[in-house]
């Protein structure tokens, strides 16, 4: 097919669902595709300014912001009509593609109508965090029902949120799976840089380095993994030290709780920074989510041939091989968690065969792979091929 004209709308510009926004938009540029992408700088982070610096140097590209809040507001009403008359003004466009739940809102309202195709990725739907309450969660499922009528494709990321979307009553035939994907040229460090980064964390060569990713929400369930950490230092003589990577709402909460349970002097606070050129200098990956989509954070660690901890939520239990390249605990499942994490404290040559099963598994789940399958989604889409979508979309290729 011809080189298409696609623009890229995102709300929350930061971590996992900002990061596959730049990494597809870097594909589609490097198959002569042109990409513009409009997005909210109110919920965006340092790694998503950064890439789309680097975006920014293709002529293939342009990028421009638009004001979107998470919450509903009047401000929405703005953005609808700035989508609308940025599709006319900046068109044709051969495909919209709207990235997390606000944006998802606010470009299938405005392209109501305007003989522009448009696709949805939810990034996880809203009505899958435990957090909100059951009638905020009946309304958004009501809405959410409504307005896949106004898209002619909702991309999901794992096979959990298909079936939700399912009992949402989106119909089937709206549906695509396409698992996230990340790079696997990882550069692995070498000894000498891996002991500096090591020893800026303050860490012992015998210390076993447990690394965690993520925004420290509610969504990530960070205090599960203080409490399991705790529960380790009770259970092992082998000396840890838990790295935990991102901010958020909850870090004062958690300085103190970490506090409470002892563990000053065991966890190093690195705040919200680029995790890839650091995941080589951890010995395993933690992730006790209360509710995921496909993070890319496991993607990564296991692309940097780390062994994996993490709980039984989206895509992780179809990336995540139990006993094999780490282990799934239940949500909140603090014994558990401690019980995986102690054995691969305890034992270096597990971690060294589950790190090297998790770089063998996360080729499965290459960049290029995702953006390949986008791609071809895009093209049917655009092609307005009404012949039933084969299995390359509704099963995607998981190991």
């Amino acid at each position: 097919m011809q080189s298409m004209k696609v623009l890229q709308l995102i709300e929350s510009a930061s971590a996992g669902a900002g990061r596959h926004v730049t990494e597809l938009t870097a594909g589609l540029i490097a198959r002569g595709h042109q990409v513009e992408l409009l997005y909210s700088d109110l919920r965006s982070d340092q790694t998503f300014t950064d890439d789309l610096r680097g975006l920014e140097k293709h002529s293939g590209f342009r990028a421009f912001r638009v004001s979107m809040r998470r919450l509903p507001g009047n401000g929405d009403v703005h953005a609808i009509r700035t989508l609308r008359r940025y599709a006319s003004n900046d068109g044709p466009f051969d495909l919209v593609h709207c990235h997390s739940t606000k944006a998802g809102l606010i470009g299938r309202v405005s392209l109501a109508g305007h003989p522009v195709k448009c696709l949805y990725t939810p990034h996880m739907f809203f009505t899958m965090q435990p957090g909100p309450a059951a009638l905020t969660k009946w309304a958004v499922a009501r809405l959410e029902q409504g307005l896949s009528r106004l898209c002619d494709r909702i991309i999901v990321v794992s096979r959990e949120e298909y079936a939700h979307a399912l009992e949402l009553g989106i119909p089937s035939q709206k549906l695509s799976l396409i698992p996230n994907g990340v790079s696997l040229d990882q550069p692995r460090l070498s000894e000498s840089d891996r002991d500096a980064i090591r020893r800026k964390w303050e860490l012992r060569d015998t210390e076993v380095c447990i690394g965690f990713v993520g925004r420290l929400a509610s969504q990530k369930s960070p205090q599960t993994l203080l409490q399991s950490f705790a529960a380790l230092l009770q259970r092992t003589a082998v000396p840890a030290r838990l790295v935990m990577i991102g901010d958020g709402p909850l870090e004062s909460s958690l300085r103190r709780l970490a506090t409470e349970l002892n563990l000053d002097g065991h966890i190093a606070w690195l705040g919200a920074c680029d995790a890839r050129p650091l995941m080589g200098a951890f010995d395993m990956l933690a992730l006790t989510s209360d509710s995921e989509g496909h993070p890319l954070v496991v993607l990564e660690a296991m692309a940097h041939g780390l062994p994996i901890v993490a709980t039984a939520v989206g895509g992780i239990s179809e990336t995540v091989r139990h006993g094999v390249n780490g282990f799934i605990a239940p949500v909140r499942g603090v014994p558990e968690i401690a019980t995986a994490m102690e054995a691969l404290v305890n034992d270096p040559e597990l971690r060294g065969r589950m790190g090297e099963a998790s770089r063998t598994l996360s080729r499965n789940f290459s960049v290029e792979r995702m953006v390949e399958q986008t791609v071809a989604l895009y093209e049917y889409v655009i092609s307005g091929d009404k012949t039933p979508v084969t299995s390359d979309w509704k099963v995607a290729a998981l190991p």
